[in-house]
């Protein structure tokens, strides 16, 4: 399997947007991670150059000193962490003599610098996780949420991404807590989740994935009466896409889900 880097070096590297993505890395990443077609990128044949398009996670098999990985520590380099870290619910500090930001993720807390994202017991993360993590810094989004929750299909250029979603995230959360609704409440609440009370499922919950990107769970249990299985809905805040781009937030909802059934072991 090709690296999202060597995919990046085929592509013009101008951003031009042709694709649906805003710039060439989360391309390269999105098909990577199994979630679009190289063909999307007009300047790049799609079987030409033997790209594997089977998903293996939003950015494949990935060590820590892949290419893209290092392109992405050293553009933090360049980046005023410490004028992004109100914008994006972190804080800055010193880490190894250079600022580095503080923030929640999945329940606990990591650090994100050029050296790389480590949790508070200085273990580096997953490197699909630091990408996501990278992108989130990036992109810089600042501002309050609205409070409005949304799914995913309406947000712009997402219907392709929808059935990702479901079966990535939604459906591992059904299958894994059918006929469990306390034991999805006690796992998510060890992720700092939050009930939501009413609700119009058998459970709903917000999982602060990171600190503006929340992640609204529904979840309604089997009816073997009725003949229905476990569902699981995902909701967003309307404001999401300007913390992350569309990619990284199927991700993040990924390993939400991942995370989550983790507790259950």
């Amino acid at each position: 399997m090709k690296t999202a880097f060597d995919i990046i070096r085929l592509t013009p590297k101008t951003n031009c947007g042709e694709c649906g993505f805003e710039t060439c890395i989360v391309f390269a990443v999105s098909v990577i991670g199994g979630n679009c077609k190289v063909g999307l990128c007009p300047y790049i044949k799609d079987k030409a150059h033997g790209v594997n398009n089977e998903r293996a996670g939003i950015a494949g098999e990935i060590s820590p000193d892949t290419a893209l990985l290092k392109e992405l520590k050293s553009k933090v380099k360049s980046a005023d962490l410490a004028k992004r870290a109100d914008g994006l619910g972190a804080e800055a500090i010193e880490e190894g003599g250079q600022t580095a930001l503080k923030l929640p993720y999945l329940g606990s807390e990591v650090t994100i610098s050029a050296k790389g994202a480590k949790d508070l017991n200085g273990h580096e993360l997953d490197p699909r996780d630091q990408i996501l993590l990278y992108n989130y810094i990036f992109f810089g989004g600042s501002g309050p949420l609205t409070g409005q929750w949304i799914g995913l299909e309406s947000l712009p250029n997402s219907i392709s991404k929808v059935v990702t979603l479901r079966r990535y995230a939604e459906d591992k959360l059904a299958e894994a807590f059918g006929g469990n609704i306390e034991g999805l409440r006690k796992a998510a609440g060890r992720l700092s989740a939050s009930l939501i009370d009413p609700c119009h499922a058998d459970l709903c919950l917000i999982v602060p994935v990171l600190p503006k990107v929340p992640v609204q769970l529904h979840f309604w249990d089997q009816d073997t009466e009725e003949g229905f299985g476990p569902r699981v809905k995902a909701l967003f805040d309307r404001r999401v896409l300007d913390f992350l781009d569309i990619e990284s937030l199927i991700f993040a909802s990924e390993r939400t889900a991942e995370a989550i059934i983790a507790q259950t072991s």
